[in-house]
């Protein structure tokens, strides 16, 4: 459907540099400044090329089960004044219900209110409130900072998961959610105050073990960061992702020893990053930069 290939397309774009400016945006209210983990809960306006003359809205939230959303709506068009007007809908929404599933922190501009009474829109939609997390303070606060670590937005996830830390650091998927928005956040030394005790009662959980040994490389603590490499590439299996995988961490880990001084180790570890890595993957693609 050509709606749906559109609207993945402008809600992926993640460059403010790349909207412009406009002025009528200014006398409708409008303003490009926010991406998508800005507006849960929010009525947004998708970017907008310059050549567009309808502007595409929808409605922003959280699904429990599936994590940020963005329910389309319709467009509108914007005149001379900064007045809001109705565009005709592809997708009626009394025939049809289009959502987007949010992996990437595109750009939005939030409906002003003058914009919701101009097109008849309510502050929040009815149907809102069957996407209400009925689980627990904690776990409620666990799914909301791996929503907001996925989207790209640690700066936000941590608030959640330092709160549930607080009050129940045992909590499925807390250590590993916390400690990866440590690293995202250049908090190294957090990462590993966090974990290193989660990691000696699981020393399988190969999320967990990647996640330190990017501390401890950032931490420029080579040789903690070779031993975690190592203990990492021991978990992984030997499927085409988890082959991805290996070849990844054995970059990291030739890494670790070239800043030893260890070059046979280093080389040692670059050759088999060469050797693991499948067809297409990052790794491949460095190490063959001319092929497609």
């Amino acid at each position: 459907m050509q709606i749906s290939s559109e609207l993945r397309s402008a809600v992926q774009e993640s460059n403010i540099g790349n909207v412009g400016s406009n002025p009528m945006w200014k006398a409708a209210g409008l303003t490009y400044d926010v991406h998508m983990s800005d507006c849960e809960d929010r009525w947004v306006a998708l970017y907008h090329k310059p050549e567009d003359h309808d502007y595409t809205y929808g409605f922003v939230y959280i699904d429990p089960q599936a994590g940020f959303t963005l329910h389309f709506f319709g467009r509108f068009t914007i005149d001379v004044d900064g007045n809001y007007h109705a565009a005709p809908n592809p997708l009626p929404p009394d025939k049809y219900s289009l959502k987007i599933r949010l992996d990437q922190n595109g750009i939005a501009a939030l409906l002003p209110p003058r914009g919701l009474a101009q097109l008849g829109l309510p502050g929040k939609p009815d149907w809102l409130s069957f996407y209400e997390d009925k689980s627990d303070s904690v776990t409620h606060k666990v799914n909301w900072g791996s929503f907001y670590n996925g989207i790209g937005d640690s700066r936000r996830a941590i608030i959640y998961l330092e709160s549930a830390y607080k009050e129940r650091p045992d909590a499925p998927k807390l250590v590993f959610e916390l400690v990866y928005a440590f690293n995202a956040l250049e908090r190294p030394e957090d990462a590993i105050r966090v974990s290193k005790s989660e990691f000696a009662k699981n020393p399988k959980d190969e999320l967990l073990c990647r996640e330190m040994a990017f501390a401890y490389l950032h931490l420029k603590s080579y040789k903690e960061a070779a031993t975690q490499y190592q203990a990492c590439i021991e978990l992984c299996a030997d499927s085409e992702s988890q082959m991805a995988e290996k070849s990844e961490l054995a970059m990291n880990l030739s890494s670790a020893y070239k800043a030893l001084a260890d070059t046979p180790n280093s080389e040692a570890w670059l050759e088999k990053a060469k050797r693991w890595a499948p067809k297409g993957s990052p790794v491949y693609r460095y190490f063959h930069p001319g092929e497609e």
